[in-house]
């Protein structure tokens, strides 16, 4: 008997112990952890309809809501820029990507391609109200004295400055881009012999927990992984179970993605999916070894999603083990969809080989693998959606995003229209913090979520309130249900159409020419946006492709300048030594 009572006291106990716990944890503020993926698109995650295996990730959505209307910008920068912001990236200063502008644009306002000084980051805010702030991973917002994360908000940081590099070691990924820097709490830094991107940013993250001082603050944790920003690369352990996944080809991905996003309710049942492009290549023409090349480079792909997700899941059992779990809201999204970028092209392949990267599908992943998904896969990708990275068709800019932990409803999915700069807004209001907190500085342009989390029949947008986006002259305007785009060459033809993404989110059935007035009413509405922003159209014959093409040859042959100049002094030399030798036989 007693025992027994024993028992039951202490079983009241700890109910009471758990009470005062979950209340203390009730009038705490939360611990922000803001996840970000590189080129991911809408479906790449397991609980979205992805073929890569990411239980970590998965379990936060199932603790959490999963939005399948998100959207970003079409490339990253312009996106990282509103993420941490809330604010326009045209008045944030990174209008564009510094590597696809043109030549004298750098000087415009909107477009110098890093935060400029008129806007603050969520980081900033944060500090305001106490809360210690980390960052890891893939910055690409500038590296000077005004522009590292030491001095944009945050205490800790661990970064790499450029907007790509291999995952291995520290070198570039492109001609223009051969080399590339790491910077921890502002100075330049070398990293490890063992380095691996995925997870050396989650052990920093883990460091600069395990260094805090001041632990009992809450924190902000921003980590934004390359993954899966070419060059792909991953583990041979992680790549291995998907080797056969993709052999079928691209057209047969589509078909499975586009099937599964009506299985999901991601679109509905009577969608139509939008063509491939008659340019691309077909999977049937294909040599046996070309498409062995692609399907293992889509193996490393999903490879290096789910080594992303083992760390990830690292860094959650260390929050589990400090007790910090419960507190703590997860973030995670991407910064725009598939990467279609040719990096296969024979001056791309040259360029590699010359500077220690391989080709050899027996190491695929390993260290030195030049990895891409091209062209053709990443259109499939982005099924059910049109497009894909570079291009504002929903495939280029709609992506997942997560928000889990305390306070969020669990087993959620939302398919309300919400944008990039609604990220800070919703974080300030969990936090009970303002919007703005000085005049001087550009307002947050985007809206909180936080009222559509806690009762979804509340809108994050009304149905007359409009978003517009732009970058490298692509464009697109948001109302409702509907939308307009103009997406730029060489797939686009810069010309505006019209459509409705509840019954058409596949962009299949362009309804300008019959709704004239709602799509003037957009196009009017636009052009406002563009105007209040700062958005300078590039001149004519502009692409963002033939721009990053033109640097890098440029690029290469800055770099083989003297091998040149030495070939063609050479081959002078031995012009001159026959002419000479001919006018001496004739002398004889």
């Amino acid at each position: 008997m007693k025992s027994q009572i024993q028992s039951i006291f202490l079983l009241l106990l700890s109910c009471s112990v758990a009470f005062g716990q979950d209340e203390y944890l009730d009038n705490q503020p939360p611990n922000i952890v803001l996840i970000l993926v590189d080129d991911a698109g809408l479906m790449e995650f397991g609980a979205f309809g992805g073929e890569a295996r990411t239980p970590n990730i998965d379990e936060l959505t199932g603790q959490g809501m999963m939005f399948t209307n998100f959207h970003a910008s079409p490339v990253c920068a312009p996106s990282r820029a509103m993420l941490i912001t809330g604010t326009d990236s045209h008045l944030a200063g990174v209008a564009n990507l510094p590597e696809m502008l043109p030549e004298g644009y750098e000087d415009k306002p909107g477009y110098g391609g890093v935060l400029n000084n008129r806007v603050q980051t969520v980081a900033t805010r944060l500090k305001e109200v106490g809360y210690n702030t980390y960052v890891t991973g893939k910055w690409h917002l500038g590296h000077d004295e005004y522009t590292l994360p030491n001095k944009r908000g945050f205490d800790r940081s661990f970064i790499l400055g450029a907007s790509g590099a291999d995952n291995y070691e520290a070198k570039g990924y492109l001609p223009m881009k051969s080399t590339a820097q790491w910077y921890a709490d502002g100075e330049k830094v070398n990293l490890p012999n063992d380095f691996y991107s995925s997870k050396d940013y989650i052990n920093q993250t883990i460091e600069f927990h395990e260094a805090e001082k001041n632990d009992t603050a809450p924190f902000f944790s921003y980590i934004a992984f390359q993954a899966i920003h070419a060059p792909i690369q991953a583990p041979k352990k992680f790549v291995e179970p998907y080797l056969d996944i993709y052999k079928d080809g691209w057209d047969v991905l589509r078909q499975k993605r586009f099937e599964k996003a009506k299985e999901l309710s991601i679109i509905p049942e009577d969608a139509n999916m939008n063509d491939m492009f008659p340019q691309f290549k077909k999977w049937k023409q294909l040599s046996q070894k070309e498409k062995n090349g692609y399907a293992t480079d889509m193996a490393v792909m999903a490879g290096m999603l789910e080594a992303m997700d083992y760390h990830i899941g690292r860094y959650v059992n260390y929050l589990k083990e400090k007790e910090l779990f419960n507190n703590t809201v997860f973030i995670i999204a991407s910064d725009n969809g598939p990467d279609g970028g040719n990096y296969n092209n024979r001056l791309m392949m040259q360029w590699a080989k010359q500077h220690g990267y391989h080709k050899d599908i027996n190491r695929a992943g390993e260290k030195g693998y030049y990895g891409a998904i091209g062209t053709e896969f990443a259109h499939a990708l982005a099924s059910p959606f049109s497009f894909f990275k570079y291009y504002a068709g929903e495939g280029g800019v709609r992506v997942p995003l997560i928000i889990s932990g305390k306070n969020i409803p669990k087993a959620q999915k939302s398919n309300a229209f919400c944008f990039i700069t609604d990220i800070v807004p919703t974080i300030l209001e969990m936090t009970n913090m303002e919007p703005v907190s000085n005049k001087l500085y550009t307002s947050i342009t985007g809206n909180s979520i936080l009222p559509h989390i806690q009762d979804v029949s509340i809108p994050i947008y009304k149905e007359d309130e409009g978003v517009g986006l732009e970058a490298a002259n692509n464009a697109a305007y948001y109302q409702g249900d509907f939308k307009i785009v103009k997406n730029n060459i060489p797939l686009g033809d810069g010309i505006w159409y019209m459509y409705n993404l509840k019954t058409d989110p596949g962009e299949t059935k362009d309804i300008s020419k019959t709704n004239p007035a709602k799509f003037q009413t957009m196009l009017a509405a636009y052009d406002e946006y563009a105007k209040a922003v700062g958005v300078i159209e590039m001149e004519e014959g502009y692409a963002a492709a033939y721009e990053v093409g033109r640097k890098s040859v440029k690029a290469v042959l800055r770099d083989y300048a003297l091998y040149l100049i030495g070939m063609l002094v050479f081959v002078m030399g031995f012009v001159w030594w026959i002419v000479r030798r001919r006018r001496l036989r004739k002398a004889k």
